[in-house]
């Protein structure tokens, strides 16, 4: 994980960046923009991550982990993202399947 995001920052950035409209991207909690490169991360790059789990996963590691309105930012940004993405047909998720 961390070496795609480390390789896919770029890319990762472009798909972020128009998201955050009224946030002026310097002063979001640095914290918050790591989650949310790792959280498009997982959607583009680990096809057998469910979304829910990772939007839920990042939700809750920003609410433990940074600012106390982190877990609603992160939340909208994600499932914003996710839209996005689905709708331009770029997440490509494997059905896991129980033996």
């Amino acid at each position: 994980m961390l070496e795609t995001v480390i390789n896919r920052r770029g890319q990762l950035d472009e798909l972020i960046k128009p998201k955050l409209k009224n946030w002026d991207p310097e002063r979001l909690a640095q914290l918050d923009t790591i989650l949310l490169e790792m959280g498009v991360c997982e959607f583009l790059y680990f096809e057998t991550i469910p979304i829910k789990v990772t939007i839920n996963e990042y939700i809750d590691l920003a609410k433990e982990y940074s600012t106390q309105q982190s877990g609603q930012f992160v939340n909208g940004i994600l499932d914003n993202l996710r839209k996005e993405l689905e709708s331009n047909n770029q997440i490509h998720k494997v059905a896991f399947t129980r033996s």
